[in-house]
């Protein structure tokens, strides 16, 4: 009983901070795989409030959550195994027409990319980016929740299996450090065999795909410019955002993290440079670490840096 009760307030905790999701495609959700990879009370936490922020959820992820396994920072611990009926089949090229639910808009960036599952990291740039998105000061605007991307036409035999590639939504606000997450399973160029690839190396750390952070502090961009595909719990504080954010530029953490920046654990990844507002370090990160051209890699928390304008 006493157990249950812990479960179901961090779940109300987790309801009370929420708020976006991926409505259209069909999106991972929680199932049977999940619960073993991140135990029961990350479960929980999302089985009751799909909406809820990785930050908010690891402020108590309870005695059975496994970083590494349940890979928090990448469809927020959603497992593929729990997914296999929802795969699309795209083709390059393809227009995809994607519906967000804001279920409470924080001011903070966003981006829609293609990522590689078994690295946890961006495969090309984003297919779509907003320097300024779900603005308390403007309002959240249509094309943030209702927008279309392309399928890329340079992705080869990478994504023709089920389970090798997901399209990760990334929103992370620094005004509230907290980071939202979803991803839609899918194939190009094959039907797939619904079978996951081999799994990223076992000294890897669960990683975040696009963007991340942490229990308490967070993950992605400053909410004046950027945001955020994500890695654990941090107990460390981060920068406290300035005044309210403005319609044109999100507020800026009035100080920055200047210590070095950690590097990403054993695994890490591919060597394609991450886009704008990506996560690109941290601890428990393992995707690429370098920053577009005209972008640098920003130390927000011992649990997540981000590429922001340099």
């Amino acid at each position: 009983m006493k157990s249950y009760t812990a479960i179901n307030l961090a779940a109300l905790v987790s309801t009370v901070a929420a708020h976006g999701y991926i409505t259209s495609p069909t999106p991972r959700k929680p199932g049977d795989a999940m619960a073993a990879a991140c135990g029961q009370q990350i479960f929980q936490t999302f089985s009751s409030d799909i909406n809820g922020n990785m930050q908010g959820a690891l402020q108590n992820p309870g005695p059975n959550y496994d970083a590494a396994k349940c890979n928090i920072w990448t469809c927020k611990g959603m497992q593929f195994e729990d997914n296999k009926a929802n795969v699309q089949s795209y083709t390059a090229g393809q227009t995809v027409p994607m519906v967000i639910n804001i279920a409470a808009p924080h001011t903070g960036t966003a981006n829609v990319s293609v990522i590689d599952l078994a690295t946890s990291s961006p495969i090309g740039q984003a297919l779509k980016s907003w320097d300024v998105y779900a603005s308390t000061a403007r309002g959240v605007q249509p094309d943030e929740k209702n927008f279309d991307i392309t399928i890329p036409t340079d992705l080869g035999s990478k994504c023709a299996t089920a389970g090798a590639c997901a399209l990760q939504w990334w929103w992370d606000s620094r005004e509230v450090d907290q980071s939202y997450a979803g991803c839609i399973d899918f194939t190009v160029g094959g039907s797939g065999s619904g079978d996951a690839p081999a799994p990223a190396p076992s000294s890897s750390a669960a990683a975040p795909a696009t963007s991340a952070a942490a229990p308490a502090p967070s993950s992605a961009a400053p909410s004046s410019a950027a945001p955020a595909p994500s890695s654990a719990p941090s107990s460390s504080a981060v920068a406290a955002p300035s005044s309210a954010p403005s319609s044109a530029a999100a507020a800026q953490p009035t100080t920055l993290a200047t210590s070095a920046r950690p590097a990403p654990t054993s695994g890490s990844g591919s060597g394609a440079a991450v886009s704008k507002w990506g996560q690109c370090g941290g601890k428990e990160y393992k995707g690429a670490t370098s920053c577009a051209d005209g972008w640098v890699c920003k130390d927000w928390n011992p649990y997540y840096s981000q590429c922001i304008s340099a």
